[in-house]
């Protein structure tokens, strides 16, 4: 072979030909059969902890983003299969409103309690609380809305009333607002009279109706013990029984002098009736005695 001759390239050899569908495995990050990163998943977010590199028969769960909630049944996690791809799951994230509104005068109905899951244009209905009576001219349902806020709930539930509470004899009832379930009232009684029995009852449940917690109290007349007697006197306007404002007066015997309030009055203490003050006391006339005793000499 002449100097100016070129001499052709070697052929490859049979061991470097049967590396060569090696090639891409060896240059890959991951292990052969691992599954590198987990697929993107629409509305979803994979929970992977910077990981990138998965060995068979693990799974990477996902996240809903925000305002997007788990469709009921929808696998929400990844399988890495033995070839080293990742399974194929439906999309399982979609637009979600939260949680119904809670509202004073009714509760969601049972089907409804257990869901998390109410994509725009789901309905949910309510029912009246106990209490409450449904007023049927309106309806009880919200639905969920394409800015992802729920519908107002309109107030087809009003109070049950209670039955009248009657009159206090001697007394008065304060009815502050109402008398419709939840609704409190007062008892008092007139000056001279005690309360017996309880100061206030509410609107209350019980069964399918509403009743006031406590029967009416009563007013009892307030009465004053037996007011004391004098020596060398007597009283006047005496009784079996002294109530609030009744007065007695005092005299004394002649030759006696009163010495004192001549007459004294029920008043109140508390829910207890006392005397306004002592009796008086009659008292020997000195100049009366004298007089009378040289009377008789």
């Amino acid at each position: 072979m002449g100097s100016g001759t070129r001499s052709s390239p070697l052929p490859p050899s049979p061991l470097l030909l049967s590396l060569l569908p090696l090639l891409p495995l060896l240059l890959s990050p991951t292990v052969r059969g691992d599954c590198g990163p987990p697929p993107e998943i629409p509305n979803a977010t994979p929970e992977v902890d910077g990981k990138t590199s998965f060995p068979q028969q693990s799974f990477v769960v996902y996240s809903c983003n925000k305002d997007y909630q788990k469709i009921p049944n929808k696998q929400d996690k990844v399988f890495c299969l033995e070839n080293g791809q990742w399974s194929s799951p439906d999309t399982f994230c979609n637009k979600s409103c939260n949680a119904p509104t809670r509202v004073t005068f009714a509760s969601l109905k049972m089907d409804y309690i257990n869901s998390n899951y109410f994509p725009i244009g789901s309905t949910v209905e309510y029912e009246c609380r106990p209490g409450y009576r449904k007023v049927t001219s309106l309806p009880g349902t919200s639905t969920c809305l394409d800015n992802l806020e729920w519908s107002t709930v309109a107030e087809f539930c009003k109070k049950r009333s209670c039955p009248n509470p009657g009159e206090l004899q001697n007394g008065n009832i304060d009815i502050r607002t109402d008398i419709l379930f939840g609704s409190e009232i007062y008892f008092s009684c007139n000056t001279g009279y005690k309360l017996i029995g309880v100061d206030s009852a509410f609107c209350y449940i019980t069964g399918n109706s509403v009743e006031w917690s406590d029967p009416l109290p009563e007013c009892a007349e307030i009465h004053c013990p037996d007011p004391p007697q004098i020596k060398n006197g007597e009283m006047q306007g005496g009784s079996e029984i002294y109530v609030y404002r009744q007065s007695v007066t005092y005299t004394c015997a002649p030759g006696f002098v009163l010495v004192g309030n001549s007459s004294i009055y029920c008043t109140l203490n508390g829910d207890q009736g006392e005397w306004s003050g002592p009796a008086p006391q009659c008292i020997g006339n000195v100049l009366y005695s004298s007089s009378y005793t040289h009377f008789l000499t």
